[in-house]
């Protein structure tokens, strides 16, 4: 019997360790702000997710489970983010958390290809949150402005369901993710140095 996943299913779950491991380190290594470090232990989470659902193969029964856990955790992953840059208040994030995460387990639970409403949720909340970052600090903000470019910019290959190689539009999106968080991880510890 097989276990692991082969072509574009393996490559993502690749992309997904990848991602793990840099999530791993920038949640061991940031100190003092308590929700950057939940915000990288979430992403640490989703990509462990994202390995298991792309890298192993399963019943149709519990990938469906692990999809809608992996589905929460993305609304409250792209929440925190929302909530880092905007200061917002808890409740808020809780608000907008529940709603996207019950719109994307209806289409879940519809068959429905619930990347799009993703994707534009996240376009919406990154450039939302860069253009409040960028009026309201100083500090860091090339970094985090690298950042989000990076994820707008791995979103068109992800929307266009590009394919290079071995690799398809999940897998290129996770590799920019990958370089999002890296620059995410520098501005933070630049800002901890402050």
């Amino acid at each position: 019997m097989k276990y692991i996943t082969t072509g574009y299913e393996l490559t993502t779950a690749i992309s997904n360790l990848c991602i793990f491991i840099v999530s791993v380190y920038g949640l061991i290594n940031i100190k003092k702000d308590k929700l950057w470090k939940l915000f990288f232990l979430l992403m640490t989470i989703d990509s462990f997710f994202g390995v298991i659902v792309h890298g192993v193969v399963m019943s149709t029964k519990v990938n469906n489970i692990l999809w809608i856990i992996l589905t929460i955790l993305f609304a409250i992953t792209v929440n925190i983010i929302f909530s880092i840059f905007m200061n917002l208040k808890y409740k808020y994030v809780l608000i907008f958390t529940i709603g996207l995460g019950v719109i994307l387990l209806v289409q879940l639970a519809l068959n429905m290809n619930y990347l799009l409403t993703f994707t534009i949720y996240a376009i919406l909340s990154v450039i939302i949150s860069i253009s409040y970052y960028l009026i309201k600090n100083e500090g860091q903000r090339l970094w985090f402005a690298l950042g989000f470019i990076t994820q707008l910019v791995g979103a068109v290959p992800l929307l266009l369901k590009a394919k290079i190689g071995m690799i398809n539009h999940n897998g290129i999106y996770h590799y920019f993710m990958m370089l999002s968080l890296i620059f995410f991880y520098i501005g933070v510890k630049k800002k901890e140095k402050v």
